[in-house]
C-alpha cells in the first residue's frame, strides 16, 4: 500500500510538472521606445521601471519568458498589430481605434492608473484654459482633452522628442503648458532636475484620468493568467507602486 501511494504521489508530481512546462512560453512584448520612468524605460536593451517589475514577477511565477522589442510610440501599434510581438504594454481600449477596427484584441484588468493632464509654471496656474495658446506634448502622444480646441485653431499644439526638452520649453514660457503623464513629469523634475516646483500640474484644467492595460489578440488566455496574477499579487503591486511613486 505504501509503495502504491508513492508511486501515485510520484505520477502527481510528474503531471504537475508536464502541465507547468506546457503553460509556460517564450513570449515578446512590445513596447515604448521612450523614457517614462519611472513607470517604465527602455534603453541601451535594456526594459526598467515599474511596469518591468510586475511584467517580470508575473513571467517568474508562471514560468513565462519574456523579451522586451521597443518601437518608437508612432510606430509601436503597427508593428502590433501584424504579429511581429505578441503582447502590447501599455495599452488602452481607446487608443488608435480605428486602426484597431477588425482585430479582436484582449485587455488586461488595469495594472497602472494614471493622469495626463497640462503641467505649467506656478505663476501660470489657475490661469484658465484661454490662457493656452501653445500646448506642448512629447511626439506620439495625443493631448486627447484638447483636440476640438486645437482642430478649431484655438491652441497650437507643439511636439517635442523627450520629457526634457518639453518641461525646459515649458519652463521658459514658449509653451503655456505641458500635456503629459504628470506622474513622469514630477518624478523628472524632482529626481533628475531637483527642481520639483518648476512645474506644476493644474488641475483645473482638463485631464484625463485612465489606465495601462496589457494586450493581445494572440494569446487571449494569458491575458487572464495576468489578470489573476493582479488579483493575487495586489498587496506586492500596490508597494511596487508605492516605492516608485505612482499610481
Amino acid at each position: 500500500m505504501i509503495q502504491f501511494k508513492t508511486a501515485i504521489n510520484t505520477l502527481l508530481v510528474i503531471i504537475s510538472t508536464i502541465s507547468s512546462t506546457a503553460n509556460a512560453d517564450n513570449f515578446i512584448i512590445g513596447v515604448e521606445d521612450i523614457d517614462y520612468y519611472p513607470i517604465y524605460q527602455y534603453a541601451n536593451g535594456h526594459y526598467s521601471g515599474a511596469a518591468s517589475e510586475i511584467l517580470n514577477k508575473f513571467a517568474k511565477l508562471n514560468h513565462h519568458t519574456l523579451t522586451y522589442q521597443a518601437y518608437p510610440v508612432t510606430r509601436l501599434n503597427k508593428n502590433y498589430l501584424k504579429g511581429t510581438v505578441d503582447f502590447r504594454f501599455p495599452d488602452n481600449p481607446y487608443w488608435v481605434q480605428d486602426q484597431k477596427a477588425g482585430y479582436d484584441i484582449k485587455y488586461s484588468a488595469s495594472v497602472i492608473d494614471f493622469i495626463d493632464g497640462v503641467m505649467v509654471t506656478p505663476n501660470n496656474k489657475s490661469q484658465g484654459i484661454n490662457h493656452l495658446k501653445k500646448l506642448g506634448t512629447v511626439s506620439g502622444f495625443t493631448a486627447w482633452d484638447y483636440l476640438s480646441l486645437i482642430k478649431e485653431g484655438k491652441i497650437d499644439i507643439k511636439e517635442t522628442n523627450n520629457l526634457h526638452s518639453l518641461i525646459k520649453l515649458t519652463s521658459i514660457h514658449r509653451y503655456d503648458g505641458a500635456y503629459f503623464n504628470i506622474d513622469v513629469a514630477r518624478y523628472y523634475l524632482q529626481n533628475t532636475l531637483k527642481m520639483p516646483d518648476l512645474l506644476i500640474f493644474d488641475p483645473e484644467l482638463p485631464h484625463t484620468k485612465s489606465s495601462y492595460s496589457l494586450s493581445s489578440f494572440k494569446h487571449p488566455e494569458v491575458i487572464e493568467q495576468f489578470n489573476q496574477f493582479l488579483i493575487e499579487q495586489a498587496e506586492w503591486i500596490r508597494k511596487i507602486k508605492e516605492k516608485y511613486q505612482i499610481r
